[in-house]
């Protein structure tokens, strides 16, 4: 991929790397693999939209000089890509926190659990099957021209001010939280704090201690925030299920006992997440060293 401006835009130099690097460790794998069609594996897939929300927390540092349609309109080619792989990776995510879930009921419920098991693991090679995702070099590809064309001349950011508006943002979102049942909103204070860990890790350099700090404690919130989205899939999955008469009353049986329980481990994360929210937010945005 290339680029004549790269030295005039910073935020777009730092977008393509991180798109090079994920692609350059696609291509590596995929020669080293026998197959003749090579799909990405489930590990890839999460790499992958980990890039996707990368290149949208980057996109937020334009919001003060570019117009919103602009940033809209990359932001909307970097989601779509995300969502090609959405079926796949939400089937991955929904068994994998389902069969962690089953443990911990287990020890200390006796139900077989093993119906509601089986019924995700079928839906999970279902989903791989049926998976028709776009294709990650000319995705990536029309991702960047689409940034190239729609933020050509745009003044540049200032990265502080980018870096100050996401906390600002996550943190209103803490605070909304706190004072809200609504899952919804933990869900864009999750989306938030992982942009601004995401900016951090991409724009400081050489952090000092407490830069070091701050970035330990936004992964630690945003994997309890992760865990908490990922138990809210779950149950919306298991509400479908309910959606239409089921004939297998062990499998109905199943989905009603962890559905009661889910919303109960629902309350205690909503519980932890607030613990940390006074912690991370309490204190003001400082400016960091940024890289040249």
């Amino acid at each position: 991929m290339t680029d004549s401006r790269s030295g005039a835009d910073p935020v777009f130099k730092l977008a393509r790397q991180r798109v090079n690097k994920l692609l350059k460790k696609i291509r590596v794998e995929a020669s080293a693999s026998a197959a003749e069609s090579y799909s990405l594996s489930p590990a890839q897939v999460h790499s992958l939209r980990v890039c996707t929300k990368r290149l949208r927390a980057l996109l937020q540092l334009y919001r003060p000089v570019a117009s919103k349609t602009a940033i809209k309109t990359v932001d909307q080619a970097i989601k779509a890509l995300a969502r090609s792989y959405a079926g796949q990776r939400d089937a991955v995510v929904q068994y994998e926190t389902l069969c962690h879930l089953v443990e911990l009921y287990q020890q200390s419920h006796g139900s077989d659990m093993q119906p509601l098991l089986d019924y995700f693991e079928t839906r999970l090679h279902q989903e791989v099957e049926a998976a028709t995702p776009m294709k990650p070099e000319a995705a990536f590809e029309t991702i960047l021209e689409t940034w190239q064309q729609k933020l050509k001349g745009k003044k540049q950011p200032d990265f502080n001010s980018g870096l100050e508006y996401a906390y600002r943002k996550a943190r209103k979102l803490a605070y909304e939280a706190e004072a809200s049942d609504d899952d919804e909103v933990y869900h864009q204070c999750r989306k938030w704090t992982k942009y601004y860990l995401y900016q951090l890790q991409m724009l400081v350099d050489k952090p000092r201690p407490r830069d070091k700090a701050l970035i330990k404690q936004l992964k630690a919130l945003g994997e309890l925030l992760g865990e908490f989205h990922d138990r809210c899939v779950l149950e919306q999955a298991l509400n479908r299920i309910l959606d239409n008469p089921l004939e297998d009353e062990a499998l109905e049986q199943a989905v009603l006992l962890m559905l009661t329980w889910l919303i109960e481990q629902k309350r205690l994360d909503k519980k932890r997440c607030q613990s940390w929210f006074e912690g991370v937010f309490s204190r003001p945005h400082n400016s960091v060293k940024l890289k040249a």
